[in-house]
């Protein structure tokens, strides 16, 4: 099996790419990161930023943070438009010796509602259990953000009996997310 961390990864199926960012990606990680209706259900990574702060986060999160093996996060691009990113694919608090890992999504709002989240989170769920042999997989989502719940259950996510608290979350400074479980059988 492949260590996480060995490369970058490149994963495609019919409908979506994820793969690293490069610097044409500014203007379009630019919208995703200043629409507000994005943010409101999720922590505040690369919110309101900057042009100049999307171009060192982009050259961050594809170098120095995934070379330091903290966290992956990559572009979803589709298929039939692969110049065009349309949202973030988010693989994160990787834990090796408990072999788990978080992931997540977020979409330019323009791409909501077309199945693009359920095609990435597929990938992702594909590449981590089945090339990188991980075995559990966490996703943690507000309760008010039902199609994000919906795009985990029909991916074979569970809803956990508890919920975790969050800083930061839709702006609020602490909230209570709650908290869905893959684990390969």
């Amino acid at each position: 099996m492949t260590e996480l961390f060995d490369v970058f990864p490149y994963l495609e199926n019919d409908k979506v790419i994820i793969r690293k960012m490069d610097m044409s990606d500014v203007a379009a990680l630019s919208e995703i990161s200043n629409n507000d209706n994005v943010y409101k259900y999720i922590s505040p990574f690369l919110y309101k930023k900057s042009i100049k702060m999307l171009e060192t986060a982009i050259k961050n999160l594809g170098g120095r943070d995934f070379e330091k093996k903290r966290l992956i996060i990559a572009g979803i691009y589709l298929k039939d438009n692969p110049n065009r990113l349309v949202g973030l694919a988010e693989m994160f608090d990787y834990r090796k010796r408990a072999n788990t890992i978080t992931v997540g999504y977020r979409l330019n709002e323009d791409y909501w509602n077309k199945k693009i989240a359920s095609n990435a989170l597929n990938l992702m769920m594909e590449y981590l259990v089945n090339e990188i042999g991980i075995t559990t997989l966490n996703a943690f989502v507000m309760p008010e953000n039902i199609y994000s719940s919906k795009v985990l259950l029909n991916n074979g996510f569970v809803k956990e009996n508890y919920t975790s608290q969050e800083k930061n979350w839709g702006g609020k400074e602490i909230v209570s997310v709650d908290v869905y479980t893959y684990r390969k059988m």
